[in-house]
């Protein structure tokens, strides 16, 4: 044999070699979701599955992180171990950019296929310095639609569902004197986010000037405020609402019959049916009261890759499998989120329910609602400080320690003397 003919030989045996242990050894990429397990394990699970199908030289392992999870993400970068693809929301996506941490994913799939793939507000929502930070994920829309159980309403000599947040705010009163229960849980203080200049974006009040400065304190906004002091005060907003997240409350107190009416997401209705199905049945969805402005706030989950990633290109490919329109339908058919892609609009599992199933009803009124996922406000770099602050002040305004206006003014004189852009 030829010296040549057997180096050839040794090559394609090399070759061979390599490509067995390649086919054993798949590239394995970690994957962290926040707050997904047990309830959505076997979707997570079958998604995994499909992805590893359709990828056999990766496997994924999986963790799901909750109370835990910025705190873990950041060790996880100090550390050197971060995980490959990460599920973090809009201003967790801002923050860790801007610290360096992730890796801007129009460098990973071009941007032409981004905007094909995702509605052009949510990609925007993940966009920071012109450069995309995530795929986005499922979503929400705050004021969603409203849910309410008829025979409270009628107890409080009601004939319909309020149709604006003026009309909502004037019914507080008449439920809760003549049937006991609260009419609704506002989103007064909701840890770690700014859930009350969500009400004044909605009504057209500015969070900003022109120059980027807080301007949320003048008499309109005060005057706004003011409404839900008045009802917290008179026992019109259950107390639990300066301590606890609003749909929590509102999801332990409605199907005891505490609470009339849940604004939200559709989301809610899973955890009715499962705490009081009798209930379930006969609660009723319609479009949800909307402030002066007439538009939907609301937010969605992304999938970053971190810029620590070992396994960039297998992390991509795993988030864009994840984000894909297939995969966000059949995420929506489990649990009523709102798809981002823009394929979704066309999908028939959102035209208007003809039945009376609550959650078909309400996943028709808001799944193909995705173009306005939009938080209304682009969160400041240090966000954590600046809302507790104005969550402080609003619990302030609330217990009578601060007038509405000044509570109002304190926030926008510190947010304008520590906000990072």
């Amino acid at each position: 044999m030829s010296k040549k003919i057997a180096a050839r030989l040794l090559t394609l045996g090399l070759s061979l070699a390599l490509g067995t242990a390649a086919a054993q050894s798949p590239v394995e990429v970690q994957f962290w979701t926040w707050y997904l397990s047990p309830k959505f394990d076997n979707y997570i699970k079958s998604t995994i599955s499909d992805f590893e199908k359709a990828n056999p030289g990766i496997s994924v392992k999986w963790f799901d992180k909750q109370d835990s999870m910025v705190q873990d993400f950041i060790s996880s970068v100090n550390l050197g171990s971060a995980p490959d693809v990460v599920n973090l929301n809009i201003d967790e996506t801002a923050k860790a950019a801007q610290n360096g941490f992730l890796r801007n994913v129009d460098s990973l799939t071009p941007m032409a296929s981004l905007k094909s793939t995702f509605y052009a507000q949510p990609l925007a929502n993940f966009t920071l310095g012109g450069k995309v930070y995530a795929y986005p994920w499922y979503g929400w829309l705050n004021e969603g639609v409203l849910l309410y159980n008829p025979d409270l309403m009628k107890k409080a000599g009601l004939t319909r569902a309020p149709r604006s947040m003026t009309e909502l705010l004037g019914m507080a009163k008449t439920i809760k004197d003549k049937t006991g229960a609260y009419a609704w849980v506002p989103a007064l203080k909701d840890p770690n986010t700014a859930s009350f200049l969500g009400y004044f974006y909605s009504d057209g009040l500015p969070i900003y000037d022109a120059g980027g400065k807080a301007a949320f304190n003048t008499a309109a906004h005060a005057a706004l405020l003011q409404q839900y002091v008045t009802l917290f005060k008179g026992g019109y907003i259950p107390e639990d609402a300066v301590r606890k997240e609003a749909f929590q409350v509102a999801t332990e107190l409605y199907p005891q019959n505490k609470v009339a009416m849940i604004v939200g997401g559709p989301q809610a209705l899973t955890r009715i049916k499962d705490s009081n199905p009798t209930l379930y049945a006969k609660t009723v969805v319609t479009e949800a009261p909307l402030g002066k402005a007439r538009v939907q706030t609301g937010g969605s989950m992304g999938l970053v890759v971190p810029t620590a990633s070992k396994h960039p290109v297998e992390a991509a490919k795993l988030a864009a499998f994840f984000t894909s329109n297939a995969s966000q339908i059949a995420f929506a058919k489990v649990v009523p989120v709102v798809p981002t892609t823009s394929a979704a609009q066309r999908d028939p599992l959102f035209k208007r329910a003809s039945g009376g199933d609550p959650i078909a009803n309400a996943t028709s009124l808001v799944g193909a609602s995705g173009r306005y996922i939009n938080p209304g406000f682009k969160a400041p770099g240090n966000s954590d400080d600046l809302y507790k602050n104005l969550n402080d002040n609003i619990e302030a305004a609330l217990l009578g320690k601060k007038t509405a206006q000044a509570a109002l003014d304190d926030t926008v004189t510190y947010w304008n003397a520590n906000m990072k852009k």
